[in-house]
């Protein structure tokens, strides 16, 4: 490969690392405001008036820090976020943060998710063609922890070679196209069908939008329900 190619690729590199989150910086608070956490939590019905020294508003930073984060562990991740309040421990415990995520529960941030997609969505002038907006929708499956929960609500696939090590967790996922901004998901078991889970996002998809689609969610009930719910709603499928 040419020099040239190296040197754009280090640009590109240089340039994607400026606009990724500084665990230390405090950027994930200028992106979500405390303000707007609470907000998500009233609406998911987990807020609450106690102040601890870990609030459910600094937990949920440590969840997205876990994602962003992978390669650290979740103390690290607490500690160098400086996210708990003032107290006699500099640091806090891993159980603290064990037992804040529990109290935090699923649906806090499902509801960040969704209010942060929808925020950002409506506030980007996103290319369009032709007057739509440009979606794709494809799934997607992950591999969750081996746990005895995770196998009871999610399963494991049966192969030739016999069953998965893994739980599996089946997505499909809505994405704005120009952006990369994921709009709406929907997840279950590995054994739900992809199709069933796409039928979850007709009900959010935008008017005026165009979605694409690939063979494998033909299904004259889907698409036809996608068009026919909103207005100017279209699809895109390949023939083979």
């Amino acid at each position: 490969m040419s020099q040239a190619f190296f040197m754009q690729l280090a640009t590109a590199l240089t340039l994607a690392n400026r606009y990724f989150p500084n665990i230390e910086a405090g950027a994930l608070q200028q992106l979500l405001p405390e303000e707007f956490i609470s907000q998500c939590l009233q609406e998911a019905g987990v807020a609450t008036v106690r102040r601890r020294r870990l609030p459910l508003e600094s937990l949920v930073m440590v969840v997205l820090g876990m994602a962003l984060y992978r390669g650290k562990d979740v103390w690290s991740i607490a500690d160098k976020m400086q996210i708990v309040l003032p107290g006699r421990r500099e640091l806090v415990a891993p159980s603290a943060v064990v037992q804040g995520r529990q109290r935090l529960g699923s649906e806090a941030m499902r509801q960040v998710f969704h209010q942060t997609q929808r925020l950002w969505h409506q506030d980007a002038e996103h290319p369009r063609w032709c007057g739509l907006q440009l979606l794709g929708v494809d799934g997607v499956v992950w591999r969750a922890p081996d746990t005895a929960e995770n196998t009871k609500a999610f399963t494991k696939p049966i192969t030739t070679a016999g069953e998965s090590a893994w739980p599996m967790v089946r997505m499909v996922c809505q994405m704005e196209l120009t952006s990369h901004l994921l709009i709406g998901a929907a997840m279950d078991k590995y054994s739900t069908n992809e199709m069933i889970l796409a039928k979850q996002l007709i009900e959010t998809t935008p008017d005026n939008s165009l979605t694409l689609f690939d063979r494998g969610f033909y299904s004259l009930g889907l698409l036809n329900a996608w068009q026919a719910k909103g207005q100017n709603r279209h699809w895109l499928i390949p023939l083979k």
